[in-house]
């Protein structure tokens, strides 16, 4: 089992890391850009998984990034917000959360969200082993939850999952090109904007 941090701990180490930037992967993505890519869970970009085949290989591709990314077997941490939803999740999604022992972290303000009220997010530390989030990753992708940050204990790599693929953060530019790269060849369908 992963060793608990502290939310605050957890706090002051992402502000030495990534001063001000919010705990949101649309924001992050747009501040770390070089170190950022993106891959499809679906065969040709495919936004929404309609079938079990789907579904299968959506979960077959998200975890086998995110071992990829994380580690299998390494310590992370699980941060995800509800934006209103908590009352209107499936019950598996819901025990799955639950399950996980979240902890408040800090509450994200409307401006950086861009949503009309703040909302709070919250964190869990765990060990990643592949498809222990399932419940949780297919909620992402169905749209029923809104995008999770799975990020290293180091905080060096963040996944966030969400209704049609993946943003991955890596260390460097180079790591960075190299994962498209394997993800890119008949894996996923990797999407670089602007590059």
């Amino acid at each position: 089992m992963t060793e608990p941090i502290m939310p605050a701990d957890l706090l002051e180490a992402w502000e030495r890391s990534y001063g001000d930037a919010p705990l949101l992967a649309h924001v992050l993505r747009e501040r770390l850009r070089p170190r950022w890519f993106r891959v499809h869970s679906l065969p040709s970009g495919k936004r929404y998984a309609t079938t079990d085949d789907e579904r299968a290989e959506l979960l077959r591709r998200q975890n086998e990034l995110i071992t990829d990314v994380i580690g299998d077997g390494a310590p992370c941490r699980f941060i995800f917000g509800y934006y209103d939803e908590e009352a209107q999740l499936p019950d598996d999604v819901a025990s799955a959360l639950r399950a996980l022992a979240p902890e408040f972290l800090t509450t994200i303000e409307s401006r950086d969200a861009g949503t009309v009220e703040a909302y709070p997010l919250m964190l869990a530390s765990l060990t990643w082993e592949p498809h222990s989030l399932d419940p949780i990753l297919l909620a992402v992708a169905d749209d029923v939850l809104e995008t999770p940050l799975l990020v290293s204990a180091d905080l060096q790599r963040l996944v966030a999952p969400y209704d049609g693929g993946v943003d991955v953060i890596v260390e460097t530019p180079e790591r960075r090109s190299e994962l498209a790269r394997h993800f890119n060849r008949g894996l996923f369908r990797q999407y670089q904007r602007g590059a």
